[in-house]
Parts: structure tokens; C-alpha cells; sequence
């Protein structure tokens, strides 16, 4: 319920558009966004697991959809993994394993349409995060060999 509440207001305060995951959101989400990753920090020293689970099922079930709040999914989990290394280091080593070819097929997809200069942005942001994590690196640095070069 509190990643549903928080998709739902970063996508009513523009959070629907990827440069919004680069750091250029409005004031007005902060506060909200920095109270969805206090509640999931707090719940992670409980319910890891579960949290992963939907973290991951939110990814998946976003890239085959385009419904409007779905578009702002992928923005929305960048956004939550800058502000929460905790959540960040939760679901990593999963989502690289889960990047099979279908999967990123829909992730280009799923950009295709996005401009240019917010699409970098995109990059800017997951780029920061790769380098930002260690839970996983070396298994994130295979996969980014192996994909880059199959």
C-alpha cells in the first residue's frame, strides 16, 4: 500500500515524465517521497522479502503496460533507489537476474518513446546507481559484459 500511495502521488506531481527520475521533480513531492522511503526502511528490517517481491512485481507488471501510472513506474523505483541505498541493495542482485532478453526487449520499449534528453537522464540516474551499489556488483558487471558482448 505505501509504494501504491507513492507511485500515485509521484505520478500526480509530474513524476509520469523520466526526467523526473533525474532529480528534477518538484518541491512538492519531496515530502511525500521521503516519507514512502522512511515507512519502506523502517518495514525493511522486517519484511526484506516482501518488500523485494513488489519492488520486482511493480518492474515486471509496468513494462507490459501502458497505463499512465505504469509509464511512471520505472522513474518512480529510480527515483526511491537515489534516495534509499537500503532499497536499492534490496533488490538489485534480483533485478540484474531478472534482465533476460524479453525483459529488456520491453524496457526498450517501454523508452522508445521517451525524448531524448530525458532518456539520457534516465541513463544518468542508473549509471549513479551501479556505481552507488556494491550488493551484487560483480554479478551486475558480468551481466553488463555479457549483454554488451553475448
Amino acid at each position: 500500500r505505501v509504494l501504491s500511495c507513492g507511485l500515485k502521488d509521484f505520478c500526480a506531481h509530474g513524476g509520469g515524465e523520466a526526467a523526473a527520475a533525474a532529480g528534477t521533480a518538484g518541491d512538492k513531492r519531496v515530502p511525500k517521497i521521503a516519507s514512502v522511503v522512511g515507512i519502506l526502511g523502517h518495514l525493511a528490517s522486517r519484511h526484506a522479502g516482501s518488500i523485494k517481491q513488489e519492488l520486482l512485481r511493480m518492474f515486471h507488471e509496468s513494462l507490459g503496460s501502458s497505463r499512465e501510472h505504469h509509464k511512471a513506474t520505472v522513474p518512480f523505483l529510480l527515483q526511491l533507489a537515489l534516495m534509499s541505498p537500503t532499497l536499492l541493495a534490496t533488490v538489485s542482485p534480483e533485478l540484474v537476474d531478472s534482465l533476460k532478453p524479453p525483459v529488456l526487449n520491453q524496457l526498450h520499449q517501454h523508452f522508445s518513446a521517451v525524448p531524448r534528453d530525458e532518456l539520457e537522464g534516465v541513463v544518468g540516474v542508473v549509471v549513479h546507481l551501479l556505481c552507488h551499489t556494491s550488493a551484487g556488483a560483480l554479478r551486475t558487471l558480468r551481466f553488463l559484459l555479457a549483454t554488451a558482448a553475448p
